[in-house]
């Protein structure tokens, strides 16, 4: 295969994943930040300590990174890949 027929169907796989998201922005930013926040969040406090999963510290840690993610997440990511569909779609 060639590089532009690689290309080519790079461009196609992406404007056909970007088709179903791009319908609702606030989906897309939720599910994006619970993908990352929920093992990352886990990740993070079993390397602090083992035992802080139950605590208020965790739950603080979780929803830090859930809205920190998420806002990168609406605002970022969704405009970088709305810009890549637009101008693959001319």
């Amino acid at each position: 295969m060639s590089t532009k027929e690689n290309s080519k169907n790079k461009n196609h796989v992406f404007i056909e994943y970007w088709d179903k998201k791009r319908t609702n922005r606030l989906k897309y930013a939720l599910l994006q930040s619970v993908y990352f926040a929920i093992p990352f969040s886990f990740v993070f406090q079993a390397i602090e300590s083992v035992e802080g999963f139950l605590t208020l510290n965790f739950v603080f840690k979780l929803l830090t990174i859930f809205s920190v993610y998420f806002l990168l997440s609406y605002y970022v990511s969704y405009n970088i890949h709305e810009r890549k569909y637009k101008r693959l779609k001319k």
